[in-house]
């Protein structure tokens, strides 16, 4: 029996499915591959998220730090914008008294919110008794500084220093008073209205005991001070009863109270009389306008007070202007005898 031959399909068979195993061994490996890669990424993935998950709460706890930070910078540039600003105006305001001309205006006196008012008119006194001199006093206020002394004594006159006492502003006033032969202490009262208040001003509700204590401490500041004048107080020295009270301890401490005249209803006589006690007031602002020749006619209607009444009392401030006119006034001031405050 003859064998049947083999199918000629045999090999083309086995090359196909050589060929398909082929492919789906590639396939297999390419799937194979693409799960390993797959994860492999994924895994990389997963690292890159978690890494970038902790880089932002670094950033965000650097963040929080930084806020905490700002705010605290914010808060400290806010409180030393703060103290920037204060220490300012405290400048300001020093700068402002420093300048004479702005320092030392008599309005602030008798009437702090109105720059152009007058002051209020001298009392009429009896006339000068014939064949007797005529002295004149002239006080300047508000002497607070070393600049306001060496102005005062530029002039070569004997003019009366009355010394605002010390404060956080003017904190030599009493060492520089202490330096001169003899002054006046300007004794802070309670005006009608302020511009700004001078520290430990006495109120027309303040005690005799708080009068006692402050003039207490005045005479330990001004060991040689005996005459006090006010410096504003014109609703202070309208008062009945403060006044009374004041000029009570006032008699007692051995101090003469003398009144600047800062409003026409001063109750400074009726005091004065009823304690037995001699009442000197002002009779002349010299410098309540500007300009140094505004200056020289108060100068000489304060001589002609003096020369009329026997003695007069003029009050100034230690201005440009007033320095100058004094300066320039010598000669009418020859006139009269111009004496410290005890003369007369």
């Amino acid at each position: 029996m003859s064998k049947r031959p083999r199918s000629s399909k045999s090999p083309f068979l086995k090359w196909f499915t050589l060929s398909v195993s082929v492919l789906l061994l590639t396939i297999a490996a390419s799937l194979v591959g693409y799960f390993i890669g797959f994860h492999q990424v994924q895994d990389e993935l997963i690292s890159e998220r978690k890494q970038t998950q902790k880089l932002i709460e670094q950033l965000r706890e650097l963040a929080a730090i930084d806020e905490s930070n700002l705010t605290s910078v914010r808060s400290k540039d806010t409180t030393n914008e703060n103290e920037i600003r204060r220490l300012k105006k405290e400048l300001e305001a020093l700068l402002k008294r420093e300048r004479a001309h702005e320092e030392v205006k008599p309005q602030h006196e008798y009437a702090p919110n109105d720059k152009k008012a007058s002051p209020p008119p001298p009392e009429e006194r009896p006339l000068r008794p014939a064949g007797s001199e005529a002295k004149l006093v002239i006080i300047m206020d508000d002497v607070s500084y070393a600049h306001d002394v060496k102005a005062i004594q530029s002039t070569g006159l004997p003019l009366v220093m009355s010394f605002l006492p010390p404060s956080s502003r003017h904190p030599d006033s009493a060492l520089l008073a202490k330096q001169q032969r003899m002054y006046m202490v300007h004794l802070p009262l309670e005006a009608v209205a302020f511009n700004e208040v001078e520290p430990n001003t006495l109120h027309v509700d303040s005690s005799e005991d708080e009068i006692e204590k402050r003039l207490t401490i005045l005479k330990q500041l001004y060991p040689h001070a005996h005459y006090m004048n006010n410096h504003t107080g014109s609703k202070f020295t309208s008062d009945p009863e403060a006044m009374d009270r004041l000029i009570r301890v006032m008699q007692k401490e051995g101090l003469q109270f003398v009144d600047s005249r800062t409003i026409a209803t001063t109750k400074g006589r009726e005091a004065a009389a009823k304690y037995g006690m001699r009442y000197l007031v002002r009779d002349v602002f010299l410098d309540d306008q500007d300009g140094v020749e505004n200056v020289k006619k108060q100068i000489k209607k304060a001589v002609e007070k003096a020369k009329l009444y026997g003695t007069a009392i003029a009050i100034g401030h230690p201005r440009v202007d007033t320095i100058e006119a004094l300066k320039e006034s010598k000669d009418i001031l020859k006139e009269v005898k111009l004496v410290s405050i005890e003369q007369i």
